[in-house]
């Protein structure tokens, strides 16, 4: 899970628009809210991802649904009023189904809430820092084994075997011939790891915490940086991954390595 922010609500929902389809919901009971340009909205707001899990939404056989955070049965007011709606899976929308975060307890709502204040990963699986954290992943069943925490496992060994394929390269690099060629590799290499834990990408929170959190990417950071090969884009990937990385402890910044600057 990551901070999502909320986007505006689409022209087409106006004030007029919302009272019409709150009271066709309550006459009718039909899913008002299934209109494109409410669906296509809130897909955008989450970079086509579930706003819980971070399953993508936007490939072939996913599907979204428009989720209630205050749920439609205890809140046949806020159906399609746009604070109260967050995009989707199918697996996630249907175990919170009609829980009622006012009355059984407040989950977290991704785009109120920082899930790094409650969250932190260890051996491909979600823990919780804060009571808040804890129920969230109760209620929405964040480490289904079969569904979440196989995948991320998959995804953690695929991620720590490209920074170890990398940190070989660059050895290589340092200790034999220096090549452009060689060098441009390892910079792209560096490149294309990062950009798979940013916001758009699937499971970006847990590929950001793996790659953070790994010795040899510390190792590889901190030579290219002696190397000068630490540059501008390197550093502005490598400090958009750490505000979404779920640490058990915050990493200080006392202690990282070629912040914001290129040596």
């Amino acid at each position: 899970m990551i901070k999502l922010k909320r986007s505006a609500a689409p022209v087409e929902l106006t004030e007029e628009t919302v009272e019409k389809l709150t009271a066709q919901y309550k006459e009718t009971n039909v899913a008002v809210w299934n209109k494109p340009y409410i669906k296509q909205s809130i897909l955008s707001m989450s970079h086509c991802k579930c706003a819980y899990c971070e399953t993508k939404l936007d490939e072939e056989s996913k599907y979204m649904e428009v989720e209630h955070f205050r749920c439609k049965t205890a809140f046949p007011d806020l159906v399609v009023v746009w604070s109260n709606l967050l995009p989707s899976c199918k697996r996630c929308n249907g175990r919170k189904s009609d829980y009622n975060v006012d009355t059984e307890g407040m989950i977290i709502d991704p785009t109120l809430n920082q899930p790094q204040e409650h969250f932190y990963f260890k051996d491909s699986r979600l823990r919780w820092k804060t009571d808040l954290g804890r129920r969230t992943s109760d209620v929405l069943y964040l480490n289904d084994s079969d569904r979440l925490v196989k995948v991320r496992h998959e995804i953690t060994c695929a991620t720590c075997e490209a920074i170890e394929k990398i940190r070989h390269m660059l050895e290589n690099y340092i200790c034999e011939k220096r090549t452009t060629f060689k060098r441009n590799n390892i910079t792209r290499s560096v490149e294309k790891l990062l950009n798979q834990g940013l916001p758009n990408t699937q499971f970006s929170a847990l590929v950001s915490t793996v790659i953070s959190e790994d010795d040899n990417y510390i190792w590889i950071k901190e030579n290219l940086v002696t190397l000068g090969l630490w540059n501008d884009e390197l550093c502005a990937l490598d400090q958009c991954i750490k505000k979404i990385a779920l640490h058990r402890i915050p990493a200080s910044v006392s202690s990282a390595v070629g912040e914001c600057s290129v040596v």
